[in-house]
């Protein structure tokens, strides 16, 4: 039996940031699918919170995505996902925070909007964020130059689920953001990567609650 456990879901971006810092370091470990829909009463008894996703490791309970990342980084420095040196560290949890304050935040902003005339303002500001990471990105090939980091990591579960937003709210990955198509496209064929990796059909059908709330509830 793996020391390490990890419950989670496939479809939520916050399991796959761990999924990926698992794949990424090679670490075998027992993944632990949990129905978020519909969650058994079991894990409540694991987590009182009822989050995904949960690593179990040596006795400890760890969570929050981010905090999940950090600790495996911790337990297990190689292959290394942090630079070694402290600024470096503190750009990669930088971008980390920008990842949730901003990224994530104007990717659900679009996708919940149900008022039709609110969707070019959001496009505007989710095409600034995209254009800062483009920018950002013409020092590559990662976000911190030629280290992949959990920073590039804890980034991309969004972008394999951009297919959602390019269906339900017509805003694709701009082609002409030239960096960031390619750091998507860089990631998405590393082996740690395809190997987890879902089609753009499944993120379609199970964020449809989401972009269109009122059709799944009739």
């Amino acid at each position: 039996m793996s020391e390490l456990k990890l419950y989670g879901a496939n479809v939520c971006p916050f399991v796959h940031r761990a999924r990926l810092a698992l794949a990424e370091k090679g670490l075998e470990h027992e993944y632990v699918a949990i129905d978020l829909r519909n969650k058994p009463d079991w894990y409540h008894q694991v987590l009182p919170t009822g989050k995904v996703p949960l690593l179990e490791h040596q006795g400890n309970r760890i969570w929050e995505s981010a905090i999940v990342c950090e600790y495996l980084e911790e337990a297990f420095p190689q292959p290394a996902l942090l630079p070694q040196q402290p600024g470096g560290r503190a750009e990669a949890r930088i971008w980390v925070a920008w990842t949730g304050d901003v990224l994530v935040s104007l990717y659900y902003r679009l996708l919940r909007e149900q008022d039709a005339s609110a969707w070019d303002t959001h496009k505007a500001e989710l095409r600034t964020a995209l254009e800062k990471l483009d920018s950002t990105l013409a020092n590559g090939p990662w976000l911190l130059g030629d280290q992949l980091t959990l920073a590039d990591l804890e980034l991309y579960p969004w972008f394999e689920r951009w297919a959602v937003l390019e269906h339900y709210r017509a805003f694709p990955v701009p082609a002409e953001l030239s960096n960031l198509t390619r750091w998507i496209a860089e990631l998405a064929k590393r082996p740690a990567v395809a190997a987890i990796a879902e089609k753009p059909e499944f993120y379609i059908d199970l964020y449809r609650s989401y972009a269109e709330p009122a059709a799944v509830a009739g």
